[in-house]
């Protein structure tokens, strides 16, 4: 038995007993607010998105990485940032003078799109680093994206066969889904003349999300814009990337499990070397629903 001085007080148990409603009451609200959510999109599907296009607007289903900006977005944002934004003239013009990289461009396969990350977007508050501090002469003067026409998505969940798995890997490498054409300048250097293993991984890092991000947008139904997360990278440095020089990044989703997205990617210089390989997992966020 506990001694006089050492019992709880009834004013602890008042303030208990408040707690643990509070607690039922925000678990009841949240199961509320996911039967209207989930019974909102079931009625999306079956009457057409665009219907109820005006009804996600009114209620403000908000989906950021930034908590202190959080808009709505609807899962078909991508194509309207893709209609919105064109690559820069400039870069355009910058690897059409160089012969290795105005081979990428003139391939029929691919087609350009804007580099997601060099665009801030100021309501949520993304790309910053890439928009901003390593926008500049001496670090990354130039980038240039451009994706598979024939961007297929596997379905989720589909092993592939143990004895298939040598040739996949090589034809991964073979036929990328996502290509990004970047000048590297002398201020990425961590040795002299070669660019920081660090910024390498930022620069796989980049280029598979807009790899995520265009698989995503193949698959997408109408509903609020799904978050994508790194949850895993693995990279193999093989050779220098020497800054400054112009590289190719490529990239190719690998497979996708549930929420799980597994993604290759590989950089090279102007004579088709590999100099840094990366593979990577992804992860879908579960959706967040905020008043």
């Amino acid at each position: 038995m506990q001694s006089p001085r050492f019992q709880k007080s009834p004013s602890f148990r008042i303030k208990s007993h408040l707690s643990n409603r509070s607690s039922s009451h925000f678990n009841i609200t949240t199961r509320t607010a996911r039967c209207q959510y989930n019974r909102h999109w079931r009625r999306a599907a079956e009457d057409g998105y665009e219907h109820h296009r005006g009804r996600v607007s009114a209620r403000c289903f908000r989906f950021s990485t930034s908590t202190k900006n959080r808009t709505q977005e609807t899962s078909d944002f991508l194509n309207h940032f893709i209609r919105a934004n064109k690559p820069s003239q400039s870069t355009v013009d910058y690897f059409s003078s160089l012969d290795w990289t105005r081979e990428v461009l003139e391939n029929d396969a691919y087609e350009m799109v804007p580099f997601f990350s060099r665009y801030g977007i100021e309501h949520t508050g993304e790309n910053r680093f890439f928009a901003r501090t390593v926008n500049t002469d001496t670090t990354v003067p130039h980038i240039l994206a451009l994706r598979l026409k024939d961007l297929e998505t596997p379905e989720s969940g589909i092993s592939r066969p143990r004895y298939q798995s040598a040739q996949k890997e090589i034809a991964n490498l073979a036929t990328p889904e996502v290509v990004c054409l970047m000048a590297l300048g002398e201020d990425l250097q961590a040795h002299p003349s070669i660019v920081h293993g660090g910024f390498q991984a930022v620069v796989f890092d980049e280029a598979m999300r807009l790899l995520i991000l265009l698989h995503q947008n193949n698959i997408c139904i109408p509903g609020p814009r799904d978050i994508h997360f790194t949850a895993t990278m693995t990279i193999s440095y093989s050779a220098p990337v020497i800054a400054p020089s112009n590289v190719l990044v490529r990239c190719r989703l690998v497979r996708r499990e549930g929420r799980k997205w597994f993604a290759k990617g590989d950089i090279i210089d102007s004579a088709g070397k590999t100099l840094t390989s990366a593979e990577s997992m992804w992860v879908t966020a579960k959706p967040f629903i905020g008043s």
